[in-house]
Parts: C-alpha cells; sequence; structure tokens
C-alpha cells in the first residue's frame, strides 16, 4: 500500500474515531432543564432527611438511605447510633445548601448545619454550624443518600457538630 493511502486511511480513521468518541464524552452533558430537576429533586429528599432528621424518625431515615450504605448497617444499628443526635431549631437547621452534579445519577449535596451549642460553665449556648458534604444517588427514580454521612459524622473528628448525646449534656 502506498504511504499516501496509508495517511489517507489513518487520517480518516483518526477523524472517525475522534467525532465517535466526542458523542460518548458529550452524551452525558445535561440540558438546564435536566439540572434543575436533578438538583430540586436531590435538595427535596435532603430537607426531608433534615425534616425526619429533627423528628427523631430515624427509621425512615434509613429508607433514604442508598443500597450499599443499608448494606454496610443494620436499620437497628443506625437507629440506636442516631438516636442521641439533635439539630439546632428553626432557620439554624440547614443553611446555604448547593448541589454539584457529578452525574445524573449522582450529586454531591453540600450544607451547612447547625447544631446545638455547648450551655455548660457559662457557655451561651449559641449555635454551632458545620459545612457538610453529603453523597447522593438516584436508585429506581428516588434520590438516596449515604447514610455513613449521618452517622459517622459523629464518631469521627473531622466532621464537627454533631453535638452528641443529649442525656451526655447539663
Amino acid at each position: 500500500m502506498k504511504p499516501s493511502k496509508i495517511m489517507i486511511r489513518s487520517a480518516f480513521s483518526f477523524i472517525f474515531v475522534l467525532f465517535f468518541c466526542q458523542q460518548i464524552v458529550f452524551s452525558e452533558e445535561l440540558s438546564p432543564g435536566e439540572k434543575r430537576r436533578i438538583e430540586s429533586g436531590a435538595t427535596n429528599t435532603f430537607e426531608t432527611i433534615i425534616f425526619l432528621l429533627k423528628r427523631e424518625r430515624f427509621d425512615d431515615i434509613y429508607e433514604y438511605g442508598n443500597r450499599i450504605s443499608r448494606e454496610r448497617i443494620s436499620k437497628e444499628i443506625f437507629i440506636s447510633i442516631m438516636r442521641g443526635y439533635e439539630l439546632a431549631s428553626s432557620w439554624e437547621t440547614v443553611r446555604d445548601i448547593e448541589v454539584e452534579i457529578i452525574s445524573s445519577n449522582r450529586v454531591y449535596l453540600k450544607a451547612t448545619l447547625g447544631f446545638p451549642g455547648p450551655r455548660a460553665y457559662g457557655a451561651s449556648g449559641e449555635t454551632v454550624f458545620s459545612t457538610q458534604i453529603f453523597e447522593m444517588t438516584l436508585e429506581k427514580d428516588e434520590w438516596r443518600i449515604d447514610l455513613r454521612n449521618l452517622y459517622d459524622s459523629g464518631s469521627r473528628g473531622v466532621h464537627r457538630g454533631w453535638r452528641g448525646p443529649r442525656h451526655g449534656r447539663p
């Protein structure tokens, strides 16, 4: 085969592959309407979880967990871990919700949560705020949260804010 034919075929192949790969890469690009739908769906689910957390309905929160996190921890253990935690009251509970869309079925939701501050030894008991990131995935047309983001917040020193069991405070 002549070098010119090889060059033409390789150039054609290169252009074909480049065009085909470009279609694959940009097939996940979302329209503004789809982005709004994803953001509002994830935000609504997160706000429902916060509502349930404030009312100490931990068994209902467990049902909002994604499949992987529910396989890692049983419902009974999750409820016992979460039982002693509380959020700040009223408007200080959650602020500044931002959604970063990773794909059409996965987002990172960043929110600033308020927790009751210490009340012992003359402290004012003012709300303590902690900005945390929650991973959420779309499973069977419903947004689910990684439960580890909730129960690990209190046990690890990385995330500050969960104020621990109420019975441990004066």
